[in-house]
């Protein structure tokens, strides 16, 4: 908190209980006061909170979730071989060309996560 106490003034305000509620939990979330909560959102643009904990646990959710996509190519991709000469070639044409976007977009999105990652860090 900047300035000393004899130049700070009380403000009162009204709050909704929705506004009050979703506030309280912000502050609780981002682990300040809920008054450096509010000086922080009065600031503009000289502070920005950033939910590290938020966007962490997302990165989770997304990684878990890429690796069960590349469980399924596995098992797909397994079962396919078992199956070779059952199989047109077409499909395995048009395998490897899904399978090539899927990898580009994986390389992708790993590379922007780590990115992600970096930043926050």
């Amino acid at each position: 908190m900047n300035g000393k106490r004899e130049n700070l003034f009380w403000v009162s305000v009204r709050l909704n209980p929705d506004d009050h509620t979703r506030l309280k939990e912000e502050s609780k979330s981002l682990g300040v006061s809920l008054s450096q909560l509010i000086r922080i959102k009065l600031s503009n643009d000289r502070n920005k909170i950033i939910d590290t904990k938020g966007i962490l646990n997302a990165i989770d959710k997304m990684v878990a979730e890429q690796a069960r996509v590349n469980n399924n190519i596995n098992q797909l991709a397994k079962h396919a071989n078992t199956y070779r000469d059952k199989i047109s070639p077409k499909i395995f044409l048009d395998h490897t060309v899904q399978m090539q976007k899927h990898l580009e977009y994986r390389d992708f999105m790993n590379k922007f996560l780590k990115q992600i990652y970096q930043a926050i860090k």
